[in-house]
């Protein structure tokens, strides 16, 4: 068989080999976007469509935010998480995580159905240090709750991950104080945010060109930097959008320093 543009050539006893290696470790599956996918989509279309909703919305979240969610999920628009993949890629290459994933607690926030919990499995994270929350969930795996005030204690997890769902919030500045809350001293806070330069940047609820889901907007790591302000401790991880004028992802991987 051939894969690959280049056509590379893997025989039938080398496919049938690899196949035994995954069969010894199917996390390795994961790995793959189409095998997240379809896994994810399997349990909950099997999982009699699983669905909780967060009963009360804090004022930081967008009106349109559950019912832009739900209905996706209704109709069975799981979308992709390899934007997801963006932020865990550089994350698990860092230092701290490299050679330490198995052993941290990690937070990730507004995953809405299991597929970034697979992400950081084929990470190296482990399902039982994994916790997950989101307005609406699609599984038993992931808790149902508000960003904004999230029902964990002080300093509980070693990363904390908000992979495209700052944008959702009105109150940008309050979310990012609940992450650094639950964030160990010394753990490590991943953002991700897609930069729409038509929206201006930071609070732009009230800008015309605003949607019923878009709360806030940034235009530069540097941005991000300033929610967290005097708790940034180190900056592992940035990238900005080629230009400011095009649309573009935002990321940050920063270590937090708790000054109180």
């Amino acid at each position: 068989m051939s894969s690959g543009s280049e056509g590379l050539r893997i025989s039938g006893e080398q496919f049938k080999t690899m196949i035994e290696i995954i069969s010894r470790n199917p996390v390795e599956l994961l790995h793959s976007e189409e095998c997240r996918k379809y896994l994810a989509t399997d349990r909950w279309e099997k999982g009699a469509h699983h669905m909780d909703v967060h009963g009360k919305t804090d004022a930081g979240v967008m009106p349109g935010t559950v019912a832009h969610n739900r209905r996706e999920l209704e109709q069975g628009l799981f979308g992709s998480s390899k934007r997801t993949g963006r932020l865990i890629n550089p994350l698990r290459s860092l230092e701290p995580v490299y050679s330490r994933a198995a052993k941290l607690k990690v937070l990730s926030i507004g995953p809405r159905t299991e597929m970034e919990v697979f992400n950081l499995l084929a990470a190296g994270f482990q399902i039982q240090n994994i916790v997950a929350i989101d307005l609406i969930s699609s599984s038993p795996l992931i808790d149902t709750g508000d960003m904004h005030q999230m029902p964990y204690a002080d300093r509980t997890f070693d990363v904390v991950i908000s992979s495209w769902v700052l944008s959702y919030s009105s109150e940008p500045q309050r979310a990012v104080d609940e992450m650094i809350r639950v964030c160990a001293d010394g753990g490590m806070v991943a953002l991700g945010i897609t930069y729409e330069p038509a929206l201006g940047t930071g609070v732009v609820v009230d800008a015309e060109t605003a949607t019923a889901i878009t709360g806030s907007n940034y235009a530069s790591a540097a941005q991000l930097k300033e929610l967290i302000g005097a708790r940034l401790d180190r900056t592992y991880f940035e990238q900005d959008p080629d230009a400011p004028d095009r649309t573009g992802a935002v990321m940050l991987i920063a270590r937090i320093k708790h000054r109180a």
